[in-house]
């Protein structure tokens, strides 16, 4: 009994003590996964000559699942690749109001839905500062597409901080804080830079694996 107890207890001390499985010949999952509803949604007030209309745009679901796989090209150095879904649906109203013929006023509701799809690949550089703690920056190109009109879409240069903790050595919990981007639109032609410290916080877990 006390043989099995002192087994049980070492293991679990190399389980929580051992270094994060990072390196060369390492290779890791994960992903991302969100989900949100807005029951109200947005109403917006659009005055004309003849009339008001009432835009409504409520019931909104966002989806969005980005499972990603990457490999350790050296000690420090990995590349991922990222695919991704989403969609956005909901159902939209219109509401007209005539000032001068109340026969004129209507109402019209429409559902709606848009699926993209997407593409990611991303090189990040582990400094791990203790077995369990590391930063890692990371950069990217993406690329996104409507489904069903595949020449709407962007394209997007990326580059961000991140830190990692190994509560065990095999999974990571990371978080990303905050970017720069490029984003080029295949259809309007138009591009923009986007650059924050304070916002787009990012969060995820990754299984790790590897000799």
């Amino acid at each position: 009994m006390k043989k099995l107890l002192l087994t049980a207890i070492t293991a679990l001390f190399i389980f929580f003590t051992a270094s994060a499985q990072t390196g060369k010949g390492h290779k890791y999952l994960g992903g991302s996964f969100t989900f949100s509803y807005d029951e109200d949604g947005t109403v917006q007030n659009v005055n004309f000559d003849s009339g008001t209309t009432q835009y409504f745009n409520k019931n909104i679901i966002r989806f969005n699942i980005s499972p990603e796989f990457g490999f350790f090209l050296g000690d420090k150095w990995s590349i991922g690749v990222q695919p991704g879904y989403s969609r956005v649906s909901g159902t939209e109203i219109s509401n007209f109001y005539s000032d001068t013929d109340p026969t004129k006023n209507y109402s019209y509701t429409s559902k709606y839905h848009t699926d993209v799809i997407g593409l990611a690949l991303n090189i990040r550089y582990y400094c791990m500062l203790t077995d369990k703690f590391g930063i890692y920056p990371q950069a990217g190109i993406s690329s996104s597409h409507i489904a069903n009109n595949f020449t709407d879409g962007h394209f997007a240069a990326f580059a961000g901080p991140n830190v990692v903790f190994f509560p065990t050595p095999r999974v990571g919990l990371n978080m990303g804080f905050g970017n720069i981007s490029y984003q080029y639109n295949y259809l309007s032609h138009g591009s923009f830079v986007n650059a924050s410290l304070n916002d787009n916080f990012v969060f995820g877990i990754n299984y790790y694996w590897g000799k």
